[in-house]
């Protein structure tokens, strides 16, 4: 097989592997309200709005719907920061944290039978591979694509 033959094969078995139902459902919640909430939990509490635009990929307005929703839910508060009083911080409340906890648990679910069926092995080479694509496309290699 060709090396453009392999870019197409992969290119089609990723956005078969996206594009499916269960997937979906994961890849729309990273960018909403669970995204926020997994942030907040899991990597760092008590941020403005824009970084979690900046590191959610989301633009500014939808980020206000998102963050409105959740304090309206009360699983996030808005404080102004003792610093600057010009900044709003972002917090996880203590019933964010456990609806975090849940829908993590619900998205492993999702993806047990993949699992089982790769085995512990293939499983940990997948992610090994995923990594090294992470990485390759954190370096702007997909940012050369042609404009339609």
């Amino acid at each position: 097989m060709t090396e453009q033959n392999l870019g197409e094969e992969l290119y089609n078995l990723l956005a078969d592997l996206l594009n499916r139902k269960a997937n979906m459902t994961v890849l729309n919640s990273i960018r909403g309200e669970y995204g926020v909430l997994r942030y907040l939990v899991y990597i760092q509490d008590y941020v403005t709005a824009g970084h979690l635009s900046e590191q959610l990929h989301v633009v500014p307005g939808r980020m206000t719907d998102i963050l409105n929703s959740l304090e309206s839910k009360g699983l996030i508060t808005r404080d102004r920061d003792p610093k600057d009083k010009r900044r709003v911080k972002v917090s996880v409340t203590e019933s964010g944290k456990i609806q975090a906890k849940q829908m993590r648990e619900h998205i492993s679910k999702e993806y047990e039978g993949m699992f089982k069926i790769l085995g512990k092995k293939d499983t940990e080479e997948f992610i090994r591979l995923l990594k090294i694509v992470l990485s390759y496309s954190n370096e702007g290699a997909f940012d050369s694509s042609p404009t339609n």
